[in-house]
């Protein structure tokens, strides 16, 4: 019941803190901008990705939609998004030691291994909710502007996963994504 208490404390400690959203915000401003680029921008983005198999297929139909925008930023954001995380994550430790808190928190009959675990949990709540937001601002905001449809996916190769297919795969991809955020 303790430890329940402290990790409740720490939630509130976190959340409390305007930092905390810091990330949060840079999602919210960066992912709108893009994607109404992309929008304003995108019959050019598709023809530049099937430029050189447009001589050998025939492409019949709006390849470019929400599922397509909403891939390319979760393939872009691989590089901030630990970074952004990690702004919250550093500071569950490094801000007590700045603070001065760390000497008034050990006073206290909690053990330290405690206050440590309890500041991981928060840590793993924060990274699960900006994941899931991450998801739900990019994959929302793209149908809202560009619609869905089957994803193609121009790599080394074509891979077309229909609009059947696309949803959960997404899903299971941002579960990966929190799992390798939390690693």
């Amino acid at each position: 019941m303790r430890f329940l208490r402290l990790t409740y404390y720490e939630a509130i400690k976190t959340f409390l803190k305007k930092r905390t959203y810091l990330g949060f915000l840079i999602l919210l401003i960066v992912i709108p901008l893009v994607e109404v680029a992309f929008k304003l921008e995108g019959g050019r983005f598709m023809r530049m990705a099937t430029r050189n198999l447009a001589r050998d297929f025939f492409f019949l139909g709006n390849m470019f939609n929400g599922w397509i925008v909403s891939y390319s930023i979760m393939n872009s954001m691989w590089i901030h998004i630990p970074l952004l995380i990690s702004f919250v994550a550093g500071d569950q430790l490094a801000g007590e030691a700045t603070g001065g808190t760390y000497r008034l928190i050990l006073t206290r009959p909690t053990s330290r291994t405690s206050i440590f675990f309890a500041k991981f949990i928060v840590t793993v709540l924060y990274t699960i909710l900006f994941v899931v937001f991450l998801a739900a601002l990019s994959i929302g905001l793209a149908m809202l502007l560009l619609g869905s449809g089957d994803l193609v996916i121009v790599s080394r190769g074509i891979l077309v996963l229909p609009e059947a297919d696309v949803a959960w795969r997404f899903i299971a991809a941002y579960i990966l994504a929190i799992w390798s955020m939390l690693t």
